[in-house]
């Protein structure tokens, strides 16, 4: 179960094995995780210790029960905190008033479509 929730927490976020080493690497300083030791991870050859499990769901911005089981979602990114927030805003509207911001976003939308 690690090693596959490993893989996509990894893939969601775009990285290579390399680019997730270096990254790890470079926030824990003196670490050595090559990309070697995250490909035995994903495919459950070699168990990582707690300290990198916690290492890499703090790299990967996701939850260690994630990691672990699958069952916490991963924390919400910044970008998806605040559409939350935009979209809740949004529901306190009247209609009208959604129907205004709607037209505003669709006119800024072809402005950027023109340029």
């Amino acid at each position: 179960m690690f090693g596959k929730n490993l893989r996509a927490a990894r893939l969601e976020k775009g990285y290579t094995l390399e680019h997730l080493a270096n990254l790890y690497n470079s926030v824990f300083v003196g670490a050595g995780l090559s990309k070697g030791t995250l490909s035995k991870y994903e495919n459950g050859k070699q168990e990582p210790m707690v300290s990198v499990v916690a290492n890499l769901a703090s790299v990967l911005n996701v939850s260690i029960d994630y990691l672990l089981n699958n069952k916490t979602p991963r924390e919400p990114t910044e970008e998806e905190q605040n559409r939350i927030k935009l979209m809740n805003m949004l529901d306190q509207l009247s209609e009208e008033q959604r129907r205004v911001i709607e037209n505003l976003i669709v006119l800024e939308w072809k402005q950027q479509q023109r340029e």
